[in-house]
């Protein structure tokens, strides 16, 4: 597994990988001085509602969020590529011959994926914490730096469902039904919320019929929230992240198992 993960790293090697990062430090230092995000809104909005930083001494940094969109697009621009690149170039057939389970496989892609996004995002931050120390003098607490870190959950199932779905895809159609899928899952993050604005016997059938999808797609207003460090809505947090990429992967797997790797498959 981690041998996959080394050479999915290799990535980072490539030109690409550093006009991505260095596009993604620009971006970084360019936004640092932003608002938090609750700052922005109507406090009357349902989101202002969902965030609350007014009543946090660490709230999500709109800079810091704009950077997990754009690291994400950067690495999943790369991540996708890796298991349609692999079958097209017949590394798989290599790969999978030598004693190397699917699963090993699928996670080191995986893991390698994480890494790149969570390396893009990192160095962002960075930038953003120091821009703010050189322009204001003053450095964040280290409540607020720790806070940001959150959004990594985020990537857990982002990574897996490019992963899930690069399987079934090409590359460049993995990347646009990857964003079209997140763009659905930032909706159905507000279904809670609105099934609960509904009338009491209507609310019950509605959140029923809404909880398999509601969970399916990744609730990222879940790492918005404002909860204590390292307690219940935390760890609750990193299951939920973990039990869906496991999900995704498992699919992935099932896909690998009766994918035909010739020349002629699908992919």
């Amino acid at each position: 597994m981690f041998a996959i993960t080394l050479l999915s790293l290799k990535r980072m090697r490539e030109p690409a990988f550093f006009i991505f990062l260095g596009i993604a430090l620009c971006m970084a230092f360019i936004v640092s001085n932003l608002d938090p995000i609750a700052q922005q809104l109507n406090a009357e909005s349902i989101f202002a509602q969902v965030v609350e930083a007014n009543r946090s001494q660490s709230p999500l940094l709109t800079s810091a969020f704009i950077m997990f969109i754009i690291s994400a697009f950067f690495g999943g621009f790369l991540g996708a590529s890796e298991i349609p690149k692999d079958i097209s170039s017949d590394l798989i057939l290599i790969l999978l011959s030598k004693p190397i389970r699917k699963i090993s496989y699928m996670l080191g892609k995986y893991l390698g994926m994480l890494i790149v996004c969570c390396s893009l995002y990192a160095g962002s931050l960075i930038v953003i914490f120091l821009a703010h120390w050189i322009q204001s003098g003053e450095i964040y607490p280290f409540s607020l730096m720790l806070k940001q870190l959150y959004m990594i959950f985020a990537f857990l199932p982002f990574c897996g469902m490019i992963i899930m779905i690069s399987c079934f895809t090409g590359e460049l159609a993995a990347m646009i039904i990857s964003f079209f899928y997140l763009t659905f899952s930032l909706s159905f993050s507000f279904l809670p919320i609105a099934v609960a604005m509904l009338p009491k016997g209507v609310a019950g059938y509605a959140g029923a019929a809404g909880f398999i999808i509601y969970y399916l797609f990744p609730n990222f207003v879940f790492y918005f929230l404002d909860f204590k460090m390292f307690g219940l809505v935390f760890f609750m947090l990193l299951i939920y992240s973990v039990t869906l990429s496991i999900m995704f992967l498992m699919i992935a797997v099932g896909r690998l198992e009766t994918m035909d790797y010739s020349k002629n498959s699908d992919l």
